[in-house]
């Protein structure tokens, strides 16, 4: 057998590969043998009519394509390995012999995609500065604000029209395509500006009065929604007293503001070394490259819709309304997902190469302080959750996830690091660190 091969853009490997004349003759004679087994001829026991009756009988197309079944497959899975090559994903194979004979060599071409090399640059001289916002007694007023609204009562407005932060009790009267989840003849509660309805629909609702009718347009569309106001009503705040602070948990205004003080704190801390740990990232992945396989790339795309459609279907609604109300194509969409997937692909396989470099992993007490962890989360036995993980080579994959947390975390403390990188960092990176 002949192998040869070439590297294309995007980690696509073509492999040209002929396979010698007696190979081809010992596939086609197993193709017979396969053929006379499955087909009864008349006058001949199954499996003993000769090959000439039997071409004659199934005709010689069918011997070719029975030959060529076996003998691509297993032509290319040798020829992969002569090459060195580690395939990802199914090949395209296309025959290049315009007419099979077993007294002369098959000629194929075999293209397939790679698992992508990663050349990591200089990730070892990344620094990036984290950024500690400060915490203002306006950010306090905000939350205690935000409190009082949740804890706000609705009243009724009378005869005064409804307006922005209002609530209006609507009865459908009308319903719209584009809107499966208002049915005709039910009440709901919409809160103008709330924007848990579509805009047009909330905004629509500004200036009626109870008993009022209305057919309100659904923006661009030629859709309308008829509606009746049965009732609107209006927030009413709590005073900010200390009787308000005994009944969100503090003894008095000052001591709320005091806990909200602190919990604001540890939610800006928490937010900052996220974004730090999201530059640290972009840091790294923009000195790598990265040669990423188009499957790879549609093969995320396709889990970033399930997980979109996953996430409607949670809140009653369809991908296909998703598309009406954003006003855009399934293939916009996906167009919009692939560069998201593109990054988060570079992202995981730069993660990957480094973890593997640095001999990152974590350890076994790791391993069941995270088993233990999630069985908390999910009220489960332990010993149950280990046998689930165990399921389908789960593990290994907390076990990834976890090797990917390590080196993120790697990469912040290096990120972090004061002064320009040493000699052994520079080594760490396999001399390419300047």
């Amino acid at each position: 057998m002949k192998v040869e091969w070439r590297r294309e853009p995007n980690s696509r490997a073509v492999l040209e590969v002929e396979l010698p004349p007696e190979e081809v003759s010992r596939a086609v004679e197993a193709a017979h043998r396969r053929l006379a087994q499955r087909v009864a001829i008349p006058g001949f026991r199954r499996g003993k009519a000769p090959r000439a009756i039997l071409e004659r009988y199934v005709g010689r197309e069918s011997l070719i394509d029975e030959t060529l079944k076996v003998l691509l497959p297993d032509g290319y899975s040798r020829a992969v390995q002569e090459a060195g090559l580690a395939p990802i994903g199914q090949p395209e194979i296309d025959l290049r012999t315009e007419e099979v004979d077993e007294n002369a060599p098959l000629r194929f071409t075999a293209s397939v995609d790679l698992a992508p090399e990663v050349d990591l640059g200089a990730y070892p001289d990344v620094r990036v500065p984290r950024e500690e916002p400060a915490l203002t007694e306006a950010d306090v007023d905000a939350r205690i604000e935000d409190l009082r609204l949740r804890h706000a009562t609705l009243v009724p407005t009378g005869d005064a029209a409804a307006a922005r932060g209002d609530f209006v009790l609507v009865q459908v009267l009308e319903t719209a395509p584009s809107l499966p989840r208002l049915q005709a003849g039910k009440e709901y509660l919409v809160e103008i500006g709330g924007g848990v309805h579509p805009a047009p629909l909330e905004e629509g609702l500004a200036g009626l009065r109870r008993g009022e009718r209305r057919a309100i347009s659904l923006g661009n569309s030629e859709e309308t929604v008829g509606v009746v106001a049965v009732d609107i009503k209006r927030r009413e705040l709590p005073v900010l007293d200390d009787a308000f602070a005994k009944q969100v948990g503090a003894e008095t205004v000052e001591a709320l503001r005091a806990q909200l003080r602190e919990r604001l704190q540890a939610e800006v801390a928490a937010r900052a070394a996220d974004a730090h740990q999201d530059a640290v990232l972009r840091a790294v992945t923009e000195r790598a490259t990265v040669d990423l396989p188009r499957s790879l790339v549609a093969h995320e795309v396709e889990h970033l819709v399930a997980d979109l459609e996953e996430s409607l279907s949670r809140r009653g609604l369809t991908l296909e309304t998703y598309l009406r109300a954003t006003e855009k194509t399934a293939e916009v969409l996906r167009q919009e997902f692939e560069v998201v997937a593109e990054q988060r692909l570079r992202t995981q396989l730069v993660v990957d190469e480094i973890a593997r470099r640095e001999s990152i992993a974590p350890t076994e007490e790791e391993i069941t302080q995270e088993v233990e962890n999630l069985a908390q989360s999910l009220q489960q036995d332990v010993a149950r959750v280990r046998e689930w993980l165990d399921e389908e080579r789960r593990r290994d994959a907390l076990a990834r996830t976890l090797r990917r947390r390590k080196t993120v975390q790697f990469l912040v403390t290096l990120a972090s690091a004061p002064g320009i990188p040493d000699k052994a960092s520079d080594e760490r990176s396999g001399g390419r660190a300047r």
